[in-house]
């Protein structure tokens, strides 16, 4: 539990506030019949800047010594992630498709993830971190297939 702390420290307080207000408006829209979905849209699309411009930023290196790149490519998979959640939110034609790609997507993040954690060139609670956020956009993707 400790080390979940520590990951959800890592992360910034605009991301935190971004992530639970997708899950919140995504649980009101389809719980309690809430027809708009505005807020929803303003949220995915600032929590998909967040990630993909400034992933550098709001992601942030493993450690001193590594580059910006490892962020810089999960910020962008990330982003994917958010703007697929929009797309089936918005209810386009055949939105299963990019859901089910970024599963894909995601899972092989995970196993790279892992293998890094296996290795240990990443410290726990930068990987805990990055599963965090795997987790968020899988969980919100299966309520939408699932509440649809």
């Amino acid at each position: 539990m400790a080390q979940v702390s520590s990951s959800v420290k890592k992360m910034h307080f605009v991301e935190i506030v971004l992530i639970l207000s997708v899950v919140v408006s995504t649980i009101v829209r389809y719980a309690f019949g809430f027809q708009s979905f505005f807020f929803l849209e303003i949220f995915c699309i600032l929590l998909a800047l967040v990630y993909f411009p400034f992933g550098f930023h709001f992601i942030g290196k493993p450690t001193d010594n590594y580059s910006n790149t490892i962020s810089i490519v999960l910020g962008f998979i990330y982003s994917l992630g958010v703007m697929t959640i929009l797309i089936s939110e918005v209810n386009i034609d055949s939105y299963r498709y990019p859901l089910i790609a970024d599963f894909f997507i995601l899972a092989a993040v995970v196993g790279y993830l892992l293998y890094k954690l296996r290795s240990a060139k990443y410290s726990r609670v930068y990987i805990n971190a990055q599963l965090i956020r795997v987790a968020f956009i899988v969980f919100v993707s299966l309520f939408i297939l699932i509440a649809k």
